[in-house]
């Protein structure tokens, strides 16, 4: 187990450098707020609709990711999108495996929205943030919650067990991700409760608006695809955008490449139009 969290934290130190690839956008305060007991920090540009409220879930194999390495990208998105962004920092596995994680962002979504009633939310996520956006959806319906006005994924990770197969078709494009690696932090996550934990088995009765955000060199471009065609039976405002040759997250690497500023006026016109 010592290895283990040898490893991690090596990658969780890789990780956070992606922070600072490119400086974040320094129109956009950035404050640290504790809210049931979990550490978030709102992003608030200088011109934002009060009435939206994006919450921002995380990539990282459900193991890495720290607001470290998303300070730059959210604080752009941000801005992009003239909203607050609440960037929520969760439980992480091997230490704290499924359900923290999720309990976490669960107590915080109650919480805001207790405080902001009126409020149009947004849920946003990134790969393995796509799949605790997907679990949070289902435990609003469980738990007959107000849901999300819409929601965001951006190269979301869905299917845990790793069976599709642009994990064979797309191998040699991805520079990004492996199978391996991925199956190895899914077991951390999910550890014996993988129906629970793992999008993929889940059955939806009803879904807020989707936009999925996908770069065609990415081993989980099938994760977007199967889940798009699922919601979309349910959804009628469901849309999936691929985008050519693109890799893993790509704004996190770059954020000023034509790939990501039209991923931003996407997702910009998407929160506009479900938030009226």
């Amino acid at each position: 187990m010592e290895d283990i969290f040898g490893k991690v934290n090596t990658d969780r130190a890789v990780f956070n450098g992606l922070g600072n690839i490119y400086p974040p956008d320094g129109s956009v305060e950035i404050s640290g707020e504790p809210i049931e007991d979990v550490t978030c920090y709102w992003f608030v540009p200088n011109k934002f609709d009060k009435n939206k409220i994006v919450i921002y879930l995380h990539g990282g194999m459900f193991v890495l990711g720290s607001i470290e390495g998303y300070k730059s990208m959210v604080s752009h998105f941000a801005s992009a999108l003239s909203a607050k962004v609440l960037f929520i920092e969760y439980a992480l596995a091997p230490e704290k495996p499924y359900p923290s994680g999720i309990n976490d962002i669960l107590r915080v979504y109650q919480e805001l929205i207790r405080r902001y009633p009126e409020a149009r939310i947004t849920l946003m996520g990134d790969s393995a943030g796509g799949a605790l956006a997907a679990t949070l959806i289902k435990m609003t319906s469980e738990e007959k919650l107000q849901m999300p006005s819409s929601v965001i994924m951006i190269s979301p990770w869905l299917y845990l067990k790793g069976n599709t197969e642009s994990y064979e078709t797309r191998k040699t494009l991805d520079p990004i991700l492996t199978k391996d690696k991925l199956m190895e932090y899914a077991g951390y996550y999910a550890a014996n409760n993988w129906n629970e934990a793992d999008p993929g088995q889940f059955t939806y009765n009803s879904f807020p608006p989707l936009l999925i955000l996908v770069g065609s060199n990415e081993i989980l471009f099938d994760d977007s695809r199967l889940f798009y065609e699922r919601i979309k039976l349910l959804q009628p405002d469901t849309q999936m955008k691929e985008y050519e040759h693109q890799v893993h997250g790509w704004p996190l690497i770059n954020i000023n490449s034509d790939a990501s500023i039209d991923a931003m006026a996407s997702m910009e016109q998407f929160i506009t139009r479900t938030s009226n």
